[in-house]
């Protein structure tokens, strides 16, 4: 299933702008907010209709599991499928899964009153109890059993929780970004998530809730909130006379600190922009939260995005002929990376575009260089047979340079390579126990706000939480999670095109460029395959930028999904090339 996402200049106005539209849905002018609780389609229950008279078997079960993706009054609408017992068993909350379109109801009357039907089915993944999506790829198949209930057939064993297909899925529920903060409170950070999408007038009330819940499981530990874990609702989110959105809180956590308030503030905001144009209001116990203003939009707020985005004045640079060149010219850079001094293979540009990591290979280990951007560099202590392209962690503030680079030794140790105090680099290990059994790691990619990691390993794309013990030097990579792993089997390249949305490339001449959601949403974007060549070799991509690829053929650009590759210009990498364009980052 793939959709098709909106133009790269559509999406850099939304950046500009700093509100972030999840899902395909349109954002009403004015929202009237509701409490309405996160699981629930709200409202008053209506009369559940019956199923339709004398369905078979297989039929009543395709018509069962379209009414039970329904949440709405406790999943009401699934009930009347089952027999009155099981109505009484039935637990839908339990979990939700979800399968593929198309599946297979084999029936099996055993006798007259009595049957059974073989539900075959491929999942593609579950809707957590924190309301994440979390993916898979499992065959199941189910024995549903059916009696006669009042000479009509009613489910007597349904499937446990609910089951519904990817298209019910994408009909009752919507996707939305929820705001964290990055350990060091920077950072706004999107977490993804899944609220039911009706009625609309709800969607504030949902929202909050899981902002008030906290963190994903597959983001603990590697974000933080201003709000405390005891903060609630203390009223139900609604509209006010005046047409704001009033969030009323009670124990917020810290308002002593007029830099947290502003960060609490900043957290409501931004997560509200993807279901309300409203001006938002916050409150605590009925009182304004800040005495700054009473209601707020994002343009109100600082942009909480230090590192997210490289300047507009660092156009990104390339690996061609084992030099390092700008991207732009084709000139190579100032200083021994750039007048062959060693033979670079692979590099990576920090955020700040002030210094450079190499990876050269002069014998039968690899070296990794660490320096300024034109500047003679030392090889850093790290022995390894091969190394991967470096990837940066975003500086501290706005001013300071990139101290920490990472890379993956020998395709197994990932290493993060720090700034010392007397200005040496120091390799130093990160626990990435949980990806040992995932395969051997040819790429990795931080994130530009450092919270994630996507990882290839064994040609599959993986994201993992980075996680950072609070006053230790412990790194881990936590929760990796495979994404799309029956679409993508062939992956060569990866890059962060947003804090939460990858760009993939892939060995397959059908689908050598896609974009993926980072939580491994089934719908994704195919970017046109007009021009290029197999195989794709290369990758690099960041916000408000053009995606560049290398494949068989040379350096090509493309601005969006729908348009057609064009030639890089200034540079000619040739046929064949092995060049590696990147970005900062």
């Amino acid at each position: 299933m793939i959709r098709r996402w909106r133009p790269a200049a559509a999406v850099m106005a939304l950046l500009m702008a700093l509100v972030v539209v999840a899902g395909c849905a349109a954002i009403p002018d004015e929202t009237p907010a509701q409490g309405i609780a996160a699981g629930d389609g709200g409202g008053k229950a209506a009369p559940v209709p019956d199923p339709p008279s004398g369905l078979a078997p297989a039929d009543l079960v395709r018509a069962f599991l379209d009414a039970n993706a329904d949440s709405t009054s406790s999943y009401a609408a699934g009930r009347p499928y089952l027999t009155k017992a099981a109505q009484g068993r039935w637990q839908p909350a339990s979990s939700i899964t979800i399968i593929q379109n198309t599946y297979n109801t084999l029936p099996e009357q055993t006798k007259p009153d009595q049957a059974k039907v073989l539900l075959t089915a491929q999942i593609i993944g579950r809707l957590g109890s924190d309301f994440a999506f979390v993916p898979a790829s499992t065959p199941t198949t189910l024995t549903i059993e059916l009696d006669k209930q009042d000479g009509q057939w009613r489910i007597s064993s349904p499937p446990p929780g609910v089951f519904m297909t990817l298209d019910r899925f994408n009909e009752v529920y919507r996707q939305t970004r929820v705001y964290f903060l990055d350990p060091q409170k920077r950072v706004l950070v999107p977490d993804l998530r899944y609220i039911v999408a009706q009625p609309a007038s709800g969607l504030p009330g949902r929202v909050i809730d899981r902002l008030l819940a906290g963190p994903s499981d597959a983001m603990q530990g590697a974000v933080t909130s201003a709000l405390s874990p005891e903060a609630v609702l203390a009223t139900g989110v609604t509209e006010t006379g005046d047409g704001a959105v009033l969030v009323n809180l009670s124990h917020p956590g810290d308002t002593g600190s007029a830099g947290n308030v502003k960060l609490m503030i900043a957290q409501i905001v931004q997560s509200l922009a993807g279901v309300t144009n409203n001006r938002i209001r916050v409150e605590v116990e009925g009182a304004a939260l800040s005495s700054e203003r009473l209601d707020w939009r994002i343009g109100d707020l600082p942009a909480y995005d230090i590192g997210t985005s490289p300047g507009p004045d660092l156009t990104g640079l390339l690996v061609h002929d084992g030099r390092v060149k700008q991207l732009a010219d084709g000139k190579p850079i100032n200083g021994p990376a750039g007048n062959g001094s060693y033979t670079v293979l692979t590099a990576a540009q920090s955020i700040d575009g002030t210094e450079l990591a190499t990876i050269s290979k002069p014998g039968a280990n690899a070296e990794l260089r660490v320096g300024g951007l034109t500047q003679a560099a030392s090889v850093v202590d790290l022995t390894a047979g091969t190394l991967t392209r470096p990837t940066w962690v975003s500086a501290d503030s706005a001013t300071d340079p990139s101290n920490e680079v990472w890379t993956v030794a020998d395709g197994s140790r990932v290493a993060r390579v720090v700034k010392s105090a007397d200005g040496t680099w120091v390799a130093r290990s990160v626990n990435s126990n949980d990806l040992s059994q995932l395969g051997t790691i040819t790429d990795l990619r931080l994130s530009r706000d450092g919270t994630r990691a996507a990882v290839i390993a064994n040609s599959q794309l993986i994201v993992c939480a980075v996680v950072r013990t609070p006053n230790s030097d412990t790194v881990a990579l936590r929760s990796p999670r495979p994404l799309l792993p029956d679409a993508l089997t062939s992956v060569v390249g990866v890059d962060w095109l947003l804090q939460d949305q990858l760009v993939v490339a892939t060995s397959s001449p059908e689908s050598p460029i896609v974009q993926v959601a980072a939580d491994g949403d089934p719908v994704f974007s195919r970017y046109n395959a007009a021009n290029l060549t197999a195989p794709v070799t290369a990758v690099t991509a960041a916000p408000s930028r053009s995606v560049i690829v290398v494949d068989a053929g040379g350096m090509w650009t493309s601005s969006d999904s729908g348009s057609v590759w064009r030639v890089q210009g200034g540079v000619n990498v040739g046929r064949g090339s092995s060049a590696v364009p990147f970005y900062p980052g």
